[in-house]
């Protein structure tokens, strides 16, 4: 394993000529990489719900029974996220993508920063969902946010004074075609990932062996997206982790191909885009 930080130079060059070298790469994406942007990751969160089991609160289960804190919940990650602006990392993971014809991204976040970059969407799978979708729970009305005004619900949100769960039941958005209720457009728990996953990820893998596999800002402990990483690197595929302090420990074998880059994920991701020079 080649352990690396933000200044060492060396490290980014040898890197860029392993992207070089690599024909196929599969990039994974978590919610580390929209840290630099203010958002807390889902295993960091702070305050209220740092009470909850994220797993139990995020399912059709629980909001069918308790549909107020769910959509607190999720209303407040909407505002956060309405409210940040893609990073550096996020500018250079879509430039890397543009420059590289064999990239793939599985993007596990929904907070749309990813996507607000000039990331090809034909190699950007959002196998989460997107907090900016809303959906009907009954019939096939959508809408995609893009201020809080688009979606009255999230005004008394973030105007109410009580910040434990300000509303009630008759404040939560309903369709206006059949006037059932809303909901985060989000894969949750039990439910079938988005963007034709894993269907559609299992395809291109099964196109060749993937050459390198890039871990930005994400654990690699949530399935199926962990299994697609253990399926390449049986295959041969080196590893490279960005921004988790534990990295070391998430991996099973290190081999004498894989990286370990430490620091700022919005500073080295920007310094190995520069050595490539693909801008």
């Amino acid at each position: 394993m080649k352990m690396a930080n933000i200044g060492d130079d060396s490290a980014c060059l040898a890197f860029a000529e392993l992207l070089r070298k690599s024909p196929r790469v599969l990039c994974l994406v978590g919610a580390g990489l929209s840290a630099p942007s203010g958002l807390a990751t889902w295993r960091g969160m702070n305050g209220l719900w740092n009470n909850f089991e994220l797993k139990r609160l995020a399912s059709p289960e629980r909001f069918n029974e308790d549909p107020v804190t769910v959509w607190c919940f999720y209303g407040e990650r909407l505002l956060h996220s309405l409210a940040a602006e893609p990073n550096a990392a996020h500018h250079a993971l879509a430039a890397l993508a543009r420059w590289h014809n064999g990239w793939l991204t599985i993007n596990q976040n929904v907070d749309g920063l990813l996507e607000r970059t000039n990331h090809p969407a034909s190699r950007l799978l959002g196998i989460h969902g997107t907090l900016q979708l809303i959906r009907c729970t009954a019939c096939d009305y959508n809408i995609h946010v893009q201020k809080p005004e688009d979606l009255p619900f999230l005004l008394s949100l973030s105007t109410a004074s009580d910040r434990s769960c300000p509303v009630t039941l008759s404040d939560l958005p309903q369709c206006p075609k059949c006037k059932n209720l809303l909901r985060p457009g989000v894969v949750w728990f039990g439910e079938r990932l988005a963007a034709g996953a894993p269907d559609n990820i299992d395809a291109w893998i099964s196109e060749g062996s993937v050459d390198l596999v890039i871990a930005a800002g994400t654990s690699l402990e949530v399935f199926p997206a962990a299994e697609w990483v253990g399926t390449a690197r049986e295959d041969g595929a080196a590893l490279a982790v960005f921004e988790l302090d534990n990295g070391r420990q998430l991996v099973n074998e290190w081999n004498n191909e894989d990286w370990l880059f430490g620091g700022d994920i919005a500073v080295i991701l920007p310094r190995i885009l520069r050595c490539i020079d693909c801008r």
